[in-house]
């Protein structure tokens, strides 16, 4: 019995940190089509991101996230190749959904250590 309970304890802990997702709503830069807009998540996970947007995106379509991420009190930039996972229309404009493809080395560990300790401030009840 203490075999199959430690097998859980391995296959829970790699599950809540690769879907580790929170409501955090932050500045970035979408570049797509040789066009570039800015907008602001409404969720953003290790794996990928959602934030509206006044244009239309089609399945697969391959675009570039520059997240501004608020350290202390300064801005972190990490630019994230990434493509479209969802689409759905919401008043007037869409909601994207956008799966991480490709990191610069090291910004990968830098957006789970940011987020971890995003989702503890929000629990904690303070601003990010």
């Amino acid at each position: 019995m203490s075999e199959s309970h430690g097998e859980e304890e391995k296959v829970a802990h790699p599950k809540t940190t690769r879907h580790l997702r929170a409501p955090i709503e932050i500045r970035v830069e979408i570049t797509a089509r040789s066009q570039s807009f800015t907008t602001t998540t409404r969720n953003v996970a290790v794996g990928g991101i959602s934030f509206e947007s006044s244009e239309n995106f089609m399945l697969g379509d391959e675009v570039n996230v520059l997240l501004y991420i608020p350290v202390k009190k300064e801005l972190e930039l990490l630019k994230v190749a990434s493509e479209v996972v969802w689409v759905e229309e919401d008043l007037g404009c869409w909601m994207v959904g956008a799966r991480f493809t490709k990191f610069a080395p090291g910004d990968e560990k830098r957006l789970r250590e940011w987020l971890l300790e995003a989702v503890r401030a929000q629990r904690d009840g303070q601003t990010i």
